[in-house]
């Protein structure tokens, strides 16, 4: 039996890391990112901790500020990873949601600390607000933002018309779900995914054939979440 093909949506160059994982799991990858990574050349005010939603924030923030001497606190265990390798070494991870993060940095930070959230232009006041309502100092910075792709790629373009291209898809985000599900409009192709929480399938729900969702947002559980899939 071929190994199955497994389309990778999510940007690069985390794609490129998932792909070494689809192959080692006995996986063919196809790598098609539905949306780029575009730096914003942003000021950042004082802060005491620093607050990270996506390994994306991670890397933009590094070349913003050579800072590494203030405790993170990350959404899961790949961001923390992010920042780690980034050089900071007080790195505490929610392993789940934003809310998870919120809940850990109000329970960890002192009064007073002033928390900078740095990370995806649309993520503005998703964290900081229920920090804000719960008496903390928070602030969001906007460090990147998300750029569709124009077309789809050649694989998922065949599979859109008819011509089974992939067994199946890995849905990192809300964004890149929300990006294919315009590109599948009107497309009577079946979608099987693999999605790495509830939220981020959620824009696919009407067009998507079989769904699996991880039991955790992180890539373990998604990769667990898609052997169920491909073996259903």
């Amino acid at each position: 039996m071929s190994a199955p093909r497994v389309l990778v949506t999510r940007s690069e160059p985390g794609a490129f890391e998932t792909a070494a994982r689809l192959t080692a799991a006995g996986y063919t990858p196809l790598v098609e990112p539905v949306f780029g990574i575009e730096p914003i050349r942003a000021n950042l005010p004082g802060f005491d901790a620093l607050a990270f939603t996506s390994a994306n924030g991670v890397r933009q923030f590094s070349v913003l500020s050579p800072r590494r001497d203030v405790p993170v606190f990350c959404v899961g265990a790949r961001t923390a990873e992010a920042t780690q390798n980034a050089g900071f070494t007080n790195v505490a991870s929610a392993d789940g949601d934003v809310e998870a993060l919120g809940a850990l940095i109000a329970q960890s930070l002192p009064k007073g600390a002033r928390l900078l959230h740095a990370g995806n232009e649309e993520a503005r006041g998703d964290l900081t607000g229920r920090l804000l309502g719960a008496g903390l100092a928070a602030e969001f910075v906007a460090i990147f933002r998300a750029i569709p792709a124009t077309t789809p790629g050649p694989a998922l373009r065949a599979h859109l018309i008819g011509n089974q291209a992939f067994e199946a898809v890995l849905i990192h985000s809300p964004r890149g779900a929300a990006i294919l599900a315009e590109f599948a409009k009107g497309s009577h192709a079946s979608l099987d995914i693999a999605a790495i929480s509830a939220a981020a399938a959620a824009p696919l729900a009407m067009i998507a054939g079989r769904t699996e969702i991880a039991s955790h947002p992180n890539e373990q559980s998604l990769l667990s979440a898609l052997a169920r899939l491909v073996s259903g």
